[in-house]
């Protein structure tokens, strides 16, 4: 059985990881990730779950440069003091912001704020296949300079080690120490890799968690429900792929080629035929809205939607449509791993019975 607090990867391989922990508020953390990118460098993030809400795109970006994203809680808790439930639904919370966030499932890899942890944690963490990353303190929490932390860094930066940094506004010199340490790790034959990679080296394998909201189907009266067509024909395609463009959706691409970037994945949705499809409600000679849904099981999976308004009446509007439509062809649930917080609120409000639960464990 794999050790569920890993302190350091394997020494005899020539890997080490550079590890941060918060994620700042108040201030950019490109900072952070310069010090890391100008060395050839990719770390790893132990962010809480308030900062992903509060930067999604951000966070969306850093994945894509090749940074590696996981928990450190919702709230910044101590976590040796909380109670079972207050301990599982910061973890919860935290894996919903990131899935939101990144539209991805959250590793199951942790660090706790302050180190604050007490043995009954550790077989709570179990019960959900994490494990919990330590490593080196550089101490950085403490705002020395950086030519300390340098001094300090050096002598852990060996083959396997996990040094231990900070992104917050507290450690705004650790930037600057890390410009020199990834280059103290080259001189040294270091190559500085992700959590995942390093342990990867060991023969561990992080697992992954992915939450899904679920609401049941009913008939619904009077909700437009002729704005609400199946997208068909090359001109409407074209059309829908101009109007959302212009949404502002995360999904869609930007930069040069965007439009046609943007309508080759659309097409792409109604390409797939069969169970699966694309819808848009349009009225005043605007699209207002898309669903790209399938039919899985005798459920109803929203793949993706995007909503011309970023008001909480536009996504009203497109679950009233799925629960009727849900309803119409029998399913039994309607299901979405996106905006799941906002979708199971709005569920409450509009009187449908609604869950957020476990999708699937893997790992």
């Amino acid at each position: 059985m794999t050790n569920l607090v890993i302190t350091h990867g394997n020494p005899a391989s020539s890997h080490c990881a550079f590890t941060f922990d918060d994620g700042p508020m108040r201030i950019p953390i490109d900072a952070w990730l310069d010090a890391l990118e100008q060395g050839g460098a990719r770390g790893t993030f132990f962010l809480t779950g308030e900062w992903f809400d509060r930067h999604p795109a951000k966070a969306r970006e850093m994945l894509a440069r090749g940074h590696e994203l996981t928990m450190h809680t919702y709230h910044h808790r101590r976590m040796a003091d909380v109670p079972k439930a207050v301990f599982f639904e910061e973890l919860k919370l935290a894996e919903l912001a990131y899935q939101e966030a990144t539209g991805r499932p959250a590793p199951a890899l942790i660090r706790f704020p302050y180190a604050s942890y007490r043995e009954e944690n550790l077989e709570w963490l179990r019960e959900w296949n994490y494990l919990l990353i330590e490593g080196e303190d550089t101490v950085d929490w403490s705002g020395p300079p950086s030519a300390q932390l340098v001094e300090r860094g050096m002598p852990k930066l060996v083959k396997g080690s996990i040094m231990v940094f900070h992104a917050n506004e507290i450690a705004k010199e650790t930037p600057q120490a890390v410009k020199s340490l990834v280059q103290h790790a080259h001189t040294k034959g270091l190559d500085m890799v992700t959590v995942s990679e390093l342990l990867h080296a060991v023969g561990i394998r992080a697992g992954e968690r992915r939450w899904q909201v679920r609401f049941k189907p009913a008939h619904q009266r009077s909700i437009h429900l002729e704005q609400w067509k199946r997208v068909a024909g090359e001109e409407e395609l074209q059309k829908l792929a101009a109007d959302s463009l212009e949404w502002g959706s995360p999904k869609a691409p930007t930069g040069y080629g965007a439009y046609r970037k943007w309508l080759q994945e659309l097409s792409s949705q109604v390409q797939l035929g069969g169970e699966t499809y694309l819808v848009a409600r349009s009225f005043a000679e605007q699209h207002w809205a898309y669903v790209h849904a399938s039919v899985r099981g005798g459920t109803l999976v929203l793949e993706d939607f995007a909503t011309k308004e970023p008001h909480a009446d536009a996504l009203v509007y497109m679950l009233q449509w799925a629960a009727h439509e849900a309803a119409v062809m029998g399913c039994e649930w309607v299901v979405s791993t996106l905006d799941m917080r906002r979708i199971h609120k709005l569920c409450e409000q509009l009187g449908f019975e609604a869950q957020i639960v476990l999708e699937e464990v893997s790992g």
